[in-house]
């Protein structure tokens, strides 16, 4: 499960993206994309995400795409992607 958008406002509430993983005992990778297809974020570790910055720049409010790769408990790899909206 990736939520479909967050606010990363440093309130303490939903300031960080990042796949909750229900029955995934890894993960491969998890990417977040902006609309120009470059690659803003990227992990494999669980609990991780991404906090809205690139390079050191807050990213602008809009939609990104994301993908995940994940291994669940039997070991079938499972892919799953979606879009996220970045909420200022």
């Amino acid at each position: 499960f990736v939520p479909t958008g967050f606010t990363p406002n440093a309130d303490g509430r939903n300031d960080v993206l990042r796949p909750i993983p229900i029955g995934v005992s890894r993960i491969t990778y998890f990417r977040v994309y902006n609309r120009l297809g470059n690659v803003v974020f990227q992990t494999s570790e669980i609990g991780r995400g991404w906090d809205g910055m690139y390079n050191g720049v807050a990213q602008p409010s809009g939609t990104y795409v994301w993908t995940v790769e994940g291994v669940d408990f039997t070991g079938k790899v499972i892919v799953k992607k979606g879009t996220v909206v970045l909420i200022r």
